[in-house]
């Protein structure tokens, strides 16, 4: 998280999750200074639990790679336990697949950590008076909703492995082909649906239902 001089804040309660201390420390300063208030730095999901049901905060930012209870499951106990508490995701890359499964357990937003401190506060602001942070699609946008298109079983299970970040060599073992059969079935299957390369087809399968949140 680069940190700029970002002024402004609104006293907001906020918990910050996250297994680096140092990373907690340095963004509960600068939200300090943007006169925010950070209620308490938890270093893993258990813990992030528990002070979200004891300090009640405003905003809560989870960083989505957290060891044992995972930042994604943090985020849906949290969401369904204090629904009233706003969360966004942190994630050390910006990754559109991680993005839609957060927003997928219950974040109102997801934002890199290599993003500047301005670009956090606003969020942090945007997040909690409500407003409906866009999410970032990697699929094409196309007329109604999903396309008409019906696929296989095998072309399910294609999918599946897929948005499961399975590479090729590994989705051939799993389904007893070659490579190279996973290779053009993959070709296929992205041309049928208009999309064309993994992480699209990995939010396809997550946004139909073809591939489950774990």
């Amino acid at each position: 998280m680069k940190t700029e001089d970002t002024g402004g804040g609104a006293g907001l309660r906020v918990l910050i999750v996250d297994d680096h201390a140092l990373f907690r420390q340095g963004v509960g300063r600068l939200l300090e200074q943007s006169g925010m208030r950070v209620v308490a730095g938890a270093a893993n999901g258990h813990e992030g639990l528990r002070c979200a049901a004891s300090l009640r905060p405003d905003v809560i930012l989870i960083d989505l790679d957290l060891p044992g209870l995972s930042g994604l499951e943090t985020t849906r106990a949290i969401v369904q336990e204090r629904p009233m508490s706003r969360v966004i995701a942190l994630s050390s890359i910006a990754d559109p697949v991680l993005s839609f499964r957060a927003r997928q357990a219950g974040a109102q937003a997801c934002l890199a950590k290599t993003a500047r401190a301005d670009e956090l506060i606003a969020l942090i602001l945007r997040v909690h008076a409500g407003e409906q942070i866009p999410l970032e699609d990697p699929v094409p946008a196309r007329p109604g909703s999903e396309p008409a298109v019906l696929l296989s079983v095998r072309e399910c299970e294609l999918l599946r492995l897929v948005a499961e970040g399975l590479a090729n060599h590994e989705i051939a073992r799993r389904l007893c082909v070659s490579e190279k059969t996973v290779r053009n079935r993959m070709s296929q299957t992205f041309a049928a649906l208009g999309i064309h390369n993994r992480t699209q087809a990995a939010v396809y399968a997550l946004r139909t239902g073809v591939a489950v949140l774990r």
